[in-house]
């Protein structure tokens, strides 16, 4: 177990931020390669007149390597913090500056204007990572800087708020299913043959249901120009011949059955699905026998018959269709599948087609430099020849569908994947606006700009002020970090910091884009392929089970490397054939298949054990990079390489790796080097990996703890939990109050409570010191003294007791901060010399002594302004409640003129019921050079009753009583418990784990040692610990003799206590006690209105009515219901039972809620008629 822990050692202590690297490398990722890439692929911008003149536009040089990324600084160029950024509500972002070279062309003329340090974009810079100025910063120099020292990063700052982008789970790009679903009708087969969750849901079968096979992919290219495109291959249901002789009497021929099953496929391009054997034709495979020969590689002999008859049917069906076609043509002579292609494709031209085929049909699978045209049409022939393949075996039941919940088919996007798309859609959008005012400018000014002169059109002063408008990627960025990220919701979130590990938890969440309402099961199982990848217990509950994960500790996400390298390796293999020059008639059934991320790049003719040797000794040897998959599917004969971006992987020992191997290193980097492999789920399926470490001969697991997140690693004995109770305890250590951040004296979060007596957990894993700060510094609970005891009728249920005087004492003690943002309003604003400017707004000023408004302004009644400055702002340090002004505000009075005559108090007051000390005062200038102020309010909180709690094993509970020190039970020695818990609690729910924490915590404070409680640890530590107490003398399993803190008699039976680590969790009675007279009333019910925010009252419910009318308290029922609710005098008509405006006013007015007669007239509307009987 040592050896584990070292590993486990060696990672974090070597490893830069090691709890959010996924973010940091995919950020870098993007910077360096992504965006580079990107924009060298997308150039030229390319606008061509009407009078065949060109323009264009190169960014980043022709070559597009002129692009450099600025960290952000002030106007006296001085660095930009992002702790400043906090404070002054603004975005933490850097500058990319590039070349534009711009080329004219006007007949035989061309010239190049090149435009130098012009603005391309402005993006948000991730804290933390290599352009951030805190990545060179150490502990100190980090507190300096306004930040904890502590600090993760991996997140941004978006207009003062701290924004992270949850990793995305979704299905991969360019990877190859095969599924079924019940077949629809020929108008809805033309429009749903789109790869999405609704068009493929396969429904329960019945008799009369008939399904089609369907095989998919959606493909991107390597540099994300082009794509990501879906084709989607429909082979429709088999028409069965009939089995009646009366029917098969009447039918003339039985092929016309076979010839109903016309194969279309879905492709980029084209408006509506086309037929698939017309696609082959247009790659190159002239004949039916190519096509078989293509669509069955790989397929013995022997099993080729299998596939002949439903090829057959595909066929015919396909020559029927083509006849069909051609007589509605007058020209016979031209060749029908061209016809059949064209007709469909947005250009309606041959040209058009092909163009279509080569470059956005499979976009992943490009022409290499010394491939020939025909060359890249037959890879892609292969290619769509799988696709048919897979559905073929679906359809004939060769294989079941796939499975889209495997992790092969899984991808991780992290923050700098997300960003990366965004930008893409915005540089599109610039682009694409770039080339519309150019052409619009000299269409509408074709004199100024005619011949050559149209190279004026872009200088200096408005290339990037308005033809290509910078300032667009961050107010969209900015946007999509406030809304919708691409359409989807919850990928930006506001980053938690009611502690450090829910902050740590939020950076290392997986989010799947699913609807949380759908009832559906096997999305949210938790798969056998996301074994060390994903943590199985921390998931929160309810509709949201399976839906939100967790990476596990050592998880990494693969970042993209270039498939060229992996295939120049390949090809240096003697046995190696690429595949444009293999004819699908000489294929060998044993051959092995070699496919580079989706594409198939030729085959191993031989040794191919040898060759996976090979390829796996130079990864190791790091000629390629660790993260590159190698699969070799030795049942379907294929080699599977993949080094795409965003797959979950996870470290395993190599074979033949020894523990004193391990124990030697000192460095991650070595050890990573020489000892350890990382694999992801494509890899594994291929592997036999061992669950006991150092094996000889095949790969090896670490340890079974790497299955946990961060959370569920710090969790002690959770092997001894159950998964529910672990689950429960994983958000319950989210929710504790504790130190959240070392700088939470410099920060002004909305709301953040702190521990003031935070410690260290005595029982702690091997992760806690990596996971809570150094050595586990950042504590979020605090060792207590408890005892399970029914200790009077006030712990019943889930309730506990306190001992009052470890309460005084300060035991759980939290300071609760409170922060107000209030800025200056603007009023009117516009451009003035061509800048932004407000030209009135409200002013802060202390209305109770500016001479200015002390005579005129009529301030809040009620509301204490004594405390508040000559500038009106609250002094810090002085004590406040819900009744003192916060900040004096004055806002104009206007005629009908337009002329000020006054001013009105909009003083800012604190929210209902808040008070305590005003902890500290921040004044800022907004962007528009308006004045604003934060301001914290510290609380000091200490529990009372309802107050919740809970140990580090799922079992929560509120204070039930906070029982005086002198009546609580003592021992012989006078120790007095703190807490005191139901031992009903534990029977139900077999949380053995925090007896044996009690216990080891009693035999390390004995010992004067922390102790070890990771999970897995060890095979019997119940026995361990019973026998280690046994000898240092005290109790085996923990018990102790109390007496009764009331009478002093000694109690019957021995009682369960010892040091337990417990959480305060943020659910507290001062943030949830309502309470209200009358107040604010809905306008359509005339009930009050919901929340305890809005003054909104306490709802009644069925339960509660008839609790309350057991207590015989019908006089306060009536007052909620109707007194202090909905009460409403109505007109009555006895003798109809209607509710009539004419009747006799005596006798006839009745007292009834609101609410009734507005049902009554909603139903009357719907012509029901409702009679009230006479009392």
């Amino acid at each position: 177990m040592e050896v584990a822990r070292h590993v486990f050692d060696t990672y974090f202590e070597d490893t830069p931020n090691p709890l959010v690297r996924h973010h940091l490398d995919s950020y870098a990722d993007m910077l360096n390669t992504k965006i580079p890439n990107f924009i060298k692929g997308s150039n030229p911008l390319q606008l061509v007149l009407a009078d065949d003149r060109t323009i264009k536009v190169y960014v980043g040089g022709k070559d597009g390597s002129k692009i450099q990324y600025l960290p952000p600084v002030d106007q006296d160029n001085k660095a930009v913090l992002p702790h400043s950024c906090r404070l002054d509500n603004s975005t933490y972002a850097m500058d990319i500056q590039g070349t534009l070279d711009i080329e004219y062309t006007s007949g035989k003329e061309t010239e190049t204007r090149t435009f130098e340090n012009v603005k391309i974009a402005k993006l948000p810079l991730m804290l933390k990572s290599s352009l951030c100025y805190l990545s060179t910063m150490n502990a100190s120099e980090l507190y300096e800087a306004g930040e904890c020292k502590f600090e993760l990063g991996g997140y941004f700052v978006i207009g003062g708020a701290e924004k992270v982008l949850l990793t995305q789970e979704r299905l991969g790009d360019n990877m190859f299913y095969a599924s079924k679903r019940v077949s629809q009708s020929a108008d809805e087969g033309a429009r749903g043959l789109v790869e999405k969750e609704s068009a493929i849901k396969i429904q329960g079968a019945t008799k009369s249901e008939k399904f089609e096979y369907i095989g998919a992919m959606r493909s991107v290219s390597e540099d994300g120009t082009r794509g990501p495109y879906s084709h989607f291959i429909v082979i429709p249901p088999k028409n069965d011949k009939p089995d009646d002789p009366d029917i098969i009497s009447k039918t003339d021929d039985l092929a016309s059955f076979s010839k109903k099953r016309l194969a279309v496929v879905t492709l980029p391009g084209f408006t509506q699905p086309v037929p698939l054997i017309s696609i082959f034709h247009a790659l190159g495979l002239t004949n039916d026998q190519d096509i078989y020969d293509t669509i069955l590689i790989g397929v013995p002999e022997q099993s080729r018959s299998t596939y002949d008859e439903i090829f057959m049917e595909l066929i015919l069906s396909h020559n029927d269709f083509l006849l069909a076609e051609m007589r509605k043509e007058t020209d016979q002579n031209q060749d029908a599948n061209l016809l059949v292609l064209r007709r469909q494709h947005r250009t309606r031209t041959n040209g058009g087609v092909y163009m279509n085929l080569y470059s956005e049909m499979f976009p992943h699978c490009t022409r290499r430099e010394t491939e020939s045209v025909p060359g890249l049409y037959r890879r892609k022939a292969y290619l769509l020849g799988m696709m048919t393949r897979m559905a073929m075996d679906v359809a004939l039941g060769i294989k079941p569908k796939s499975d889209r919940d495997h992790y092969r088919y899984k991808r991780l996007d992290a923050s700098g994947d997300l960003v990366f798309y965004e930008f893409r859609r915005i540089y599109k959008e610039v682009s694409k606006r770039m080339m519309k005012e150019l052409d619009v400018r000299i269409h509408f000014q074709q004199k100024e700009y005619s011949g050559m002169k149209f190279r004026e059109l872009v200088n200096v002063e408005n290339v990037d002020a308005f033809y290509w408008q910078h300032y667009a990627f961050i107010n969209a960025l900015e946007k999509s970090f406030k809304g919708k990220w691409g359409g989807m919701d919850g990928v930006s979130q506001e980053l938690s910091r009611l502690g450090y590990l829910g902050t740590t938890a939020q950076l290392r969440r997986v989010n799947l884009q699913m609807d949380k309402g759908l009832k559906v099961v096997e999305p949210r199982r938790i798969h056998g392929s996301s074994w060390g990848m994903l943590c199985p217990v921390d998931n929160p509950d309810g509709g949201g089970i399976g839906m939100t994960k967790s990476l596990t500790l050592l998880c990494a996400i693969s970042t993209a490397s270039s498939p060229s390298e992996i295939l120049n390796i390949i090809s240096k293999f003697p046995k190696f054939i690429p595949l444009v020059v293999i004819h699908p008639s000489t294929w060998n059934p044993i051959w092995t298949r070699v496919f580079i991320n989706s594409d198939l790049v030729g085959v191993f003719t031989d040794n191919a054990e040898t060759y996976h040797s090979d390829l796996l000794e130079q990864r190791r040897a790091r000629k390629m990079n660790k993260f590159v998959s190698l699969c070799w599917n030795r049942i379907d004969n294929e080699y599977i390489i993949f080094t795409d971006a965003g797959r979950p992987s996870r470290p395993v020992y190599r074979e033949g790796v020894k523990p004193e191997a391990v124990q030697r290193i000192t460095k991650w980097s070595d050890m990573d080097l020489k000892l350890v492999d990382y694999i992801d789920a494509q890899e594994s399926e291929s592997l036999r990996i061992n669950m006991e470490a150092f094996s000889p001969t095949r790969p090896s697991e670490i340890h079974p703890t790497v299955m946990f997140s961060a959370t569920g690693s710090v969790l002690p004995n959770s092997d001894h939990d159950p998964a529910t109770r672990n689950a429960f305890s994983c958000q319950q250590a989210k929710q504790a109050s504790s130190w959240f951040n070392t700088a939470f004296n410099k920060r002004f979060d909305t709301i953040a409570t702190w521990l003031n007596y935070a410690q260290r957990p005595i029982s702690q894993t091997w992760t806690t010191s990596a996971v809570l700060g150094k050595n586990g510094c950042i504590g979020y609970g605090e060792n207590v003294i408890v005892a399970l005891s029914v200790y009077s009728g006030y712990n019943q249920e889930d309730s506990i007791l306190m001992n009052e005087g470890s309460l005084k004492r300060g035991m759980f003690q939290t300071t609760y901060y409170h922060s107000y943002d209030i800025e200056e309003e603007a009023i009117s604003s516009g451009f003035d010399k061509g800048k932004f400017s407000v030209f009135e707004s409200t002013l802060f000023a202390n209305v109770a002594t500016d001479s200015r408004y002390r005579e005129t302004v009529v301030r809040k009644e009620g509301y204490n302004y004594d405390l508040l400055d000559g500038d009106g702002i609250v002094m810090q340090g002085k004590e406040i409640d819900d009744k003192t002004v916060l900040v004096g505000i004055v806002t104009p009075i206007k005629n009908a003129s337009g002329q000020v005559t006054g001013f009105r108090d909009k003083s800012y007051t604190p929210k209902r019921g808040q008070h305590g000390i005003i902890d500290s005062v921040y004044r800022y200038v907004t962007r528009e050079g308006l004045h604003a102020v934060k301001i914290r309010i510290a609380e000091s909180r200490v529990p009372v009753l309802g107050d919740k709690f809970a140990a580090r094993h799922g079992q929560k509970g509120t204070c039930g009583l906070r029982v005086p020190e002198e009546d609580m039970p003592f021992t012989a020695s006078g120790l007095r418990p703190d807490i005191i818990v139901n031992p009903h609690a534990f029977p139900s729910r077999m949380t053995v784990g925090q007896f044996i924490e009690t216990m080891s915590v009693k035999l390390g404070l004995n010992l004067g040692c922390l102790i070890d409680s990771t999970a897995f640890a060890s095979k019997n530590r119940v026995m361990e610990v019973r026998d280690l107490l046994d000898k240092v003398g005290l109790h085996p399993y923990g018990h102790e003799i109390l007496y009764n803190g009331q009478s002093g008699e000694m109690m019957e039976s021995e009682i369960f206590m010892g040091p337990t680590y417990y959480l305060r969790i943020k659910q507290m009675v001062e943030d949830k006690i309502n309470y209200r007279a009358t107040g604010p009333k809905k306008l359509l019910t005339h009930q009050p209105v919901e929340g305890r925010a809005n003054d909104g009252g306490l709802r009644i419910g069925e339960m509660e009515r008839d609790g309350l009318i057991s207590h015989g308290v019908s006089k306060f029922l009536n007052e909620s219901l109707m007194d202090r609710s909905d009460k409403s005098e109505v007109l009555f008509q006895p003798e109809t039972g209607y509710l009539d405006s004419s009747a006799d006013l005596q006798g006839s007015v009745l007292e009834t809620p609101y609410a009734l007669g507005l049902i009554i007239r909603e139903l009357e509307s719907m012509h029901i008629s409702v009679k009230l009987a006479a009392p």
